[in-house]
């Protein structure tokens, strides 16, 4: 039996195993320098720095990273989300567009104030788990959320009935409906990429009030759908929604300014529905009924 001293040295050289199986690599990002630092986490850990990175990036059509995962990847690492999420890359020394299945996960560096100022984290290779590159990028494209990175009404759809028909069949679950009213404005007024920003905080936000288990997507212009499992007693249900409105509450220092209202609708399992669909039904229609009762 190994004792602590040994231990450690133990387990050390399995974490470099296994970096070295997953063909990781390690950087930091700083945000208000765009500078990215980024090396192999095993064998070759000559560093790479990447001036103006995020501002290259944008302009470069064919390269380091997929064009359809540029905008995800612009979000992540700037901490605007912190989800860790599946993307198409490129990490060669000369990239060519070469892409491979790459898992990016990060976490945020902050100044003594609390704020962000940057990111580290990793990246891995998860083409082999993740099966051919068109056949996964047409699955990653069909359930998820092209700005978020959660799921779109398919995915959630997919999760949903999953934990429906396996653990979740005897529990008590609800599906919120949440719509951002003068969110589709606000984008149009400011621009996409605004737009997409604040989408992402928001989702952030939101996603913060749940647990790492419950199920969430965007089904697009500002509504998001959350699946609380096993969520127990109205009151907690309540809480939760009040929860969503303080976030936007002319107070709010983050997103108060905004004017944005959110709407929410509730579903229960199983008394409002027995799958995602019917579900969803329910939540949506409460609240429609929601946004026209405060309109009179």
């Amino acid at each position: 039996m190994m004792n602590r001293t040994e231990v450690a040295p133990y387990e050390s050289h399995c974490v470099e195993l296994l970096l070295e199986k997953l063909d990781a690599y390690i950087f930091t990002y700083d945000i208000q320098e765009d500078l990215l630092r980024i090396h192999r986490a095993m064998g070759d850990t000559t560093e790479r720095i990447l001036e103006g990175y995020l501002q290259g990036l944008r302009k470069i059509q064919f390269g380091s990273v997929h064009p359809d995962f540029v905008e995800p990847l612009s979000l992540l690492i700037t901490g605007q989300t912190t989800e860790s999420q599946e993307m198409l890359i490129d990490p060669s020394l000369e990239p060519k567009g070469r892409y491979r299945w790459y898992q990016v996960a990060i976490k945020l560096i902050r100044d003594e104030a609390g704020r962000v100022t940057g990111t580290q984290g990793i990246i891995w290779d998860i083409e082999s788990s993740t099966g051919q590159s068109d056949q996964a990028f047409a699955r990653f494209r069909s359930e998820r959320d092209s700005v978020t990175g959660i799921y779109n009404e398919i995915g959630l759809s997919k999760a949903v009935n999953l934990y429906i028909e396996g653990q979740g069949r005897d529990d008590d679950s609800v599906l919120l409906c949440i719509m951002l009213e003068n969110f589709p404005r606000l984008a149009k007024e400011h621009g996409k990429r605004w737009g997409d920003q604040l989408l992402a905080r928001i989702c952030k936000s939101v996603g913060g009030l749940f647990r790492d288990g419950d199920v969430m997507a965007h089904l697009g212009e500002g509504v998001f759908v959350v699946f609380a499992k096993d969520l127990g007693r109205a009151e907690v249900i309540d809480a939760k929604i009040n929860a969503i409105r303080h976030l936007f509450r002319a107070d709010n220092m983050v997103y108060g300014s905004y004017g944005i209202h959110p709407q929410v609708g509730a579903a229960y399992y199983s008394e409002d529905g027995k799958d995602a669909g019917e579900l969803l039904v329910v939540a949506m229609e409460r609240m429609k009924l929601s946004i026209a009762n405060g309109k009179k």
